[in-house]
């Protein structure tokens, strides 16, 4: 498997097994630098670990959207697409970060992030639009055959498999 390919190009199709691998490997990774940078600097300032999150996000930003626009080209799909599945999470985060959708409050001695009505509402778009993410990438089966973004990545698999 070339992780190079997956996480840097955006051109070419993969099939749902490359994406979940991949996939699977770059949330670990960012789940670990999660608890190694943010949950500290969280701790020590509630409005830098919003910016640091931001900051993680968007250095995973790239190598998740490559993931995904190979994913919709083997669905026959515009690689803007990811532009609808990633904004969002980006705008949620900016408008937290920017107090616009809510406040910190202490709580037993942690800062808690206390959604206003906005809030709730970007959550609630944020959260439906990366259930149908999740579904577009992650589940359904891409177009049989080749397609305007290249050769069906199952076919390559199959005829590499029958002795020739």
């Amino acid at each position: 498997m070339d992780f190079q390919y997956l996480y840097t190009s955006f051109e070419g199709r993969i099939n749902r097994k490359p994406f979940w691998i991949a996939g699977l490997i770059l949330f670990v990774v960012a789940i670990v630098i999660s608890f190694a940078v943010l949950v500290p600097i969280s701790a020590a300032n509630a409005t830098m670990g919003a910016l640091a999150g931001l900051i993680l996000s968007l250095a995973f930003l790239y190598p998740g959207a490559a993931l995904g626009v190979k994913r919709l080209h083997d669905r026959g799909k515009s690689g803007l697409l990811m532009v609808v599945f990633i904004a969002p999470g980006l705008i949620s985060q900016l408008c937290d970060l920017l107090g616009i959708t809510g406040s910190y409050q202490a709580i037993a001695g942690q800062s808690i992030h206390m959604p206003n009505a906005l809030g709730w509402i970007l959550n609630l778009v944020t959260l439906v639009v990366a259930i149908w993410a999740l579904v577009t990438l992650g589940f359904l089966k891409g177009t049989s055959g080749a397609n305007s973004y290249g050769p069906d990545p199952l076919m390559g698999e199959a005829q590499e498999a029958v002795p020739g």
